[in-house]
């Protein structure tokens, strides 16, 4: 039965952690933002840009609610212990596991949204960031940047680099086009001035207008050329494969929803392939688990600092509830993609550790006094 003392736990925990997440996830898809921009070392337009945020928010959201119900635990908690109102409960009689009950029903209501939302909504914006980031690529070749410029442009098991002098009247003057496999160069092309144009359907690069053009294949292997260089004096039209900015949906783990993702993990087993599959199901289940765990291990931890500053609570509590949890997450997702590590042990190995912390800090509360 909810009494007095669990609705207030609750009523207090639910009410920070609504303010936190909002925070947070604010924050995360600030720097999110800023890594995007950092990653194309240019600004997309402000539209492109400002698309981002959704996909972006949604993403973060399995990771920043699970914190900020943890941040909200321990914030409340430090502040029962810093007022003495935990110990005016010990000293009614009522025993040391009692007030973190109330943290049970936002665990579980914060448990069962990640798991939602890593499992449902998750991966339509992961689909929904690639294309955004498609689109922010195709920007710059549209809207390019003036001044000197080298841009990188990472592809599907190509990529490009793309430097120049200047931009005069939407042309590129000292053009300069490399071609990378993971193997190394491709090709590459040399124009004193070119206009360039990307065809997104088709996942074209189209030169045009190409003034003193000189292609040069390479062997990725060696690094030698092969053949003849091409020289021209122009060239009208000149079509370069690049699939940046195909309208085809990725086929990463990431963006599939669950109930395809465990077809992939029978399969990944089946044929003995590549475990990313298993990987990614591992880490929807842990950060779905965070949220039950997570709380109580830093309302515990918390609630050991006698300090009036609430802000000593809140790091006793945060810092070594996430630092234990989400590395032993991270480091188990890698040893179930490389090293055949079960899935089902993966993700339940952080939780397990979590709960055995729980227990031995609650031993703590159980032996010590409340003053």
């Amino acid at each position: 039965m909810i009494s007095r003392l669990d609705r207030v736990v609750m009523r207090d925990t639910a009410w920070t952690a609504l303010i936190a997440v909002l925070g947070t996830t604010f924050l995360f898809t600030a720097l999110g933002l800023y890594q995007i921009v950092n990653r194309f070392e240019v600004t997309p337009r402000f539209a492109t840009l400002l698309s981002f945020a959704p996909s972006l928010w949604i993403s973060l959201l399995p990771f920043s609610l699970p914190v900020s119900v943890l941040f909200a635990a321990c914030l409340v908690f430090g502040r029962m212990r810093a007022e003495r109102e935990l110990l005016l409960i010990a000293a009614s009689g009522v025993p040391p596991w009692r007030p973190f009950f109330g943290l049970a029903p936002i665990g579980l209501l914060a448990a069962l949204a990640c798991a939602v939302v890593v499992s449902e909504f998750g991966p339509q914006a992961y689909v929904e960031r690639h294309g955004l980031q498609r689109k922010a690529l195709a920007d710059f070749i549209d809207h390019p940047p003036q001044g000197p410029r080298e841009l990188r442009f990472p592809g599907s098991g190509t990529s490009m680099d793309i430097s120049y002098a200047r931009v005069d009247g939407g042309a590129f003057e000292s053009l300069s086009v490399m071609v990378y496999t993971d193997d190394g160069l491709r090709a590459s092309l040399t124009a004193d001035r070119a206009r360039i144009t990307y065809q997104r359907q088709s996942g074209m690069m189209l030169l045009t207008a190409c003034e003193q053009p000189r292609l040069i294949e390479f062997d990725p292997l060696q690094g030698n050329p092969i053949g003849t260089p091409l020289a021209a004096d122009r060239i009208n039209e000149l079509r370069v494969p690049f699939d940046f900015g195909s309208d085809e949906e990725p086929d990463a783990p990431k963006a599939m929803r669950t109930a395809a993702l465990l077809d992939r993990v029978s399969q990944e087993h089946d044929q003995g392939t590549e475990r990313g599959a298993a990987s990614e199901l591992a880490r929807r289940i842990g950060l779905s688990g965070a949220s039950l765990l997570l709380p109580l291990l830093g309302a515990l931890l918390a609630a050991l600092v006698s300090h009036p500053n609430r802000l000593f609570a809140v790091a006793a509590g945060v810092i070594p509830s996430a630092l234990l949890y989400f590395p032993v997450l991270i480091a188990c997702q890698n040893l179930t993609e490389k090293s055949n590590l079960p899935w089902p042990v993966a993700a339940a190995a952080p939780m397990v550790l979590t709960a055995i912390a729980c227990a031995m800090v609650l031993r703590v509360h159980w032996r010590a006094s409340w003053a």
